[in-house]
């Protein structure tokens, strides 16, 4: 038998749900119409999307789930600063600039093809998030050495790929937003967010060269942080 749900579990189970309801009620609120048809296909993919993923790690890694349902001591304090900054820009800023876009027709508002090309890149986002918590018990929401849990190098799996393949799935969840709200003044916070995502694998990257056993050697054989051939 699996261990039991704890209250942090549920917690993170039912984030997605709490961020894409956010994010709905600042757009509609700022757009003043409820009636857009490819905001509410969004929603629909991510709300599906998002309760799969919690399924799945219900069924696979629980306790990991209560790991990431709070903060937890030890957790870098830039990190908190930059994940903080990062919702701001995701589930407040972009919805409300695409919002207000969207009201008074400030920009042509993106062709409706571009959202199948933003639930494909939520789809894969989904994906590069979920994978390397299948492989990394200590895949915690923010940025810390986790002594308590013995932590120890990850290489396999996502791992043997890029070194931060949870922030790659950040990063084209980020973009695929946009394009599904349709708004090309999206784009200026999208810009924000996805400097947020490089300036916290970088600083995670630096951090665990410093602190975490094995990691410098581990850096030789997988080269990239984040995208393979890039960077």
């Amino acid at each position: 038998m699996g261990e039991a749900l704890t209250k942090s579990g549920i917690r993170t189970f039912l984030a997605p749900i709490r961020w894409i309801t956010i994010t709905s009620l600042v757009f509609f609120l700022a757009s003043g119409a409820i009636n857009n048809v490819r905001v509410w296909i969004y929603i629909g993919v991510y709300v599906v999307g998002g309760l799969t993923v919690g399924v799945v790690l219900i069924k696979k890694t629980p306790r990991l789930l209560h790991d990431r349902g709070k903060m937890q001591k030890g957790t870098k304090l830039f990190d908190k600063y930059i994940i903080l900054t990062y919702f701001l820009f995701a589930i407040i800023l972009t919805p409300l600039i695409a919002g207000i876009d969207q009201r008074f027709n400030l920009t042509d508002a993106m062709p409706f093809y571009y959202l199948y090309i933003g639930i494909i890149l939520y789809i894969i986002s989904a994906i590069f998030s979920t994978w390397p918590m299948l492989h990394n018990p200590f895949f915690e929401g923010t940025l810390r050495i986790q002594k308590d849990k013995d932590h120890t190098l990850i290489n396999t799996g996502p791992y043997s790929i890029v070194r931060h393949p949870g922030y790659l799935g950040m990063l084209l969840g980020s973009v695929s937003l946009p394009l599904a709200l349709g708004s090309v003044l999206a784009l200026i916070p999208l810009f924000v967010l996805i400097v947020l995502i490089l300036v916290r694998t970088y600083y995670e990257d630096t951090t665990l060269q410093k602190e975490l056993a094995g990691y410098s050697e581990y850096c030789k054989d997988v080269r990239y942080r984040l995208i393979p051939f890039i960077w």
